[in-house]
């Protein structure tokens, strides 16, 4: 979870309810961000981090333009809103930024744990791997439930797993063998370092040792592998 909230006392209210909520909903161990600048923010977004959820302030000059950017990258981030009843709905409620839920100022703290409660609720639905194949990828931060239909290939290096989806990244420790026993049959070697989604190759350039995924990633295809994607439809 993510907070951008620079007045101080409000910013400790909300990680406080992030913190009750989450001990009191799930089993996870939340990892919780909170910023009081968007250069802060701005920072984090440049890790591409995974953000289930998020608590953002947008009365600062600036702050509603930078969500937008925000948001084309966090598509699917549960976005709660913190307004002051002076400004106009019609400066945040946009659907370049999609809010889950919205509080208005003063903070009450029965209608702000409320409001996290429902998030964490939708969180939970969406990520529960009984409602879609998910891979579970255990980090310190607890377990993240990865949806296989989002992720576009795995990559091995630095000892670590890498990810990939759309618009953001997932780190682990871990090797490809042992990944490989868990994913669907969609899921094919291309190289040494790379395992990747067939569903989403748009071209298979044998000649060059090269797959064409969509968003424009190219990644190799080693010899040793070539057969998999001739055999595959």
């Amino acid at each position: 979870m993510m907070i951008y909230d620079p007045r101080a006392e409000e910013q400790e209210l909300l990680k406080k309810a992030a913190r009750q909520t989450a001990a009191r909903l799930t089993e996870e161990r939340w990892q919780i961000y909170a910023f009081d600048t968007l250069e802060q923010v701005a920072q984090l977004v440049r890790g591409s981090p995974l953000l289930d959820l998020a608590c953002y302030d947008v009365t600062p000059g600036g702050s509603i333009p930078f969500l937008e950017q925000v948001r084309a990258r966090y598509q699917e981030t549960l976005l709660l809103l913190i307004a002051d009843p002076s400004m106009s709905p019609m400066d945040y409620i946009r659907p370049t930024i999609l809010a889950s839920a919205l509080l208005l100022r003063p903070i009450d703290q029965r209608r702000l744990l409320d409001s996290l409660s429902e998030l964490v609720e939708r969180y939970k639905e969406r990520s529960s791997p009984g409602q879609e194949a998910s891979l579970a990828v255990e980090t310190r931060e607890g377990t993240t439930y990865v949806p296989y239909s989002k992720i576009y290939y795995l990559e091995a290096r630095e000892k670590k797993i890498y990810v990939r989806m759309k618009r953001q990244e997932l780190t682990f420790y871990g090797t490809l063998e042992q990944l490989a026993s868990q994913l669907p049959e969609n899921f094919l070697r291309c190289h040494r370092s790379f395992i990747v989604c067939r569903d989403k190759v748009q071209k298979v350039m044998l000649s060059r040792g090269v797959l064409e995924l969509e968003q424009g990633i190219c990644l190799p295809l080693s010899r040793s592998y070539k057969p998999l994607f001739k055999e595959a439809p």
